[in-house]
C-alpha cells in the first residue's frame, strides 16, 4: 500500500494505492462527518460518547476478538501510537462483541490502546458492516479516511498522513 499526500487550495489531498488501484481521496473538504454521538462503553463499565475527543485527530477501528485479521492488525495499531506519540492523537478501539471476552482477551494481550465497547449501534456516518474497519478523523471532525479490512498500519505512509493531520490548525 501507498499514500500520497498533497495539499490543493489548503486542504490536504490523501490518495491511496493498493495493488495497483487508485483510490481517489476525499478532500478535507467534502469528507463525511463523523458522528461523535457514538456511545461507548469502556472496558470498566464507565459509558461515554466520541464528544471528549472533538478537536483532536482519531483513529478508529471496529474490531472482534474472534477475527484474526483484526487481532493481526493489534500490534501495528499499538506500533503506530509508539512512533507518533502526539497526545492531540486518539486511538478508539471498538471491539463489536460482549464485554467477557474482550476483557479477558485484553487482559491476556495485556494491550494498551483503550478499548471500547459499542453501548450503541455505530451511526450511519461510519457505514461499516464488516471487521476489521478503521477511520481516521480529522481536527474538524472529518472522515479523512476510511479502510476496510486490515492492513499494516505502522508504515511511513500513514505516520506522514497521521503526522499532516496533526499540524494542520485546530477548527
Amino acid at each position: 500500500m501507498r499514500l500520497r499526500l498533497a495539499v490543493a487550495h489548503g486542504a490536504l489531498l490523501l490518495h491511496v494505492a493498493t495493488l495497483g488501484a487508485q483510490v481517489p481521496a476525499r478532500t478535507r473538504d467534502d469528507a463525511p462527518r463523523a458522528d461523535l454521538r457514538w456511545s461507548l462503553q469502556r472496558l470498566n463499565g464507565k459509558t461515554q460518547t466520541l464528544e471528549p475527543f472533538r478537536g483532536r485527530v482519531m483513529v478508529i477501528n471496529a474490531w472482534a476478538t474472534w477475527c484474526e485479521p483484526c487481532v493481526a492488525e493489534l500490534r501495528s495499531f499499538a506500533a503506530l501510537r509508539a512512533a507518533v506519540p502526539d497526545t492531540s492523537l486518539v486511538f478508539v478501539m471498538v471491539a463489536a462483541q460482549r464485554r467477557e471476552p474482550v476483557a479477558e482477551f485484553v487482559r491476556r494481550r495485556r494491550l494498551t490502546l483503550p478499548v471500547y465497547l459499542e453501548a450503541t449501534p455505530a451511526p450511519a456516518a461510519y457505514r461499516f458492516d464488516a471487521v476489521p474497519t478503521t477511520w481516521i478523523i480529522d481536527r474538524a471532525g472529518r472522515i479523512a479516511w476510511q479502510h476496510r479490512g486490515a492492513m499494516r498500519w505502522d508504515t511511513d505512509a500513514v505516520r506522514s498522513l497521521l503526522t499532516a493531520l496533526l499540524e494542520a490548525p485546530p477548527p
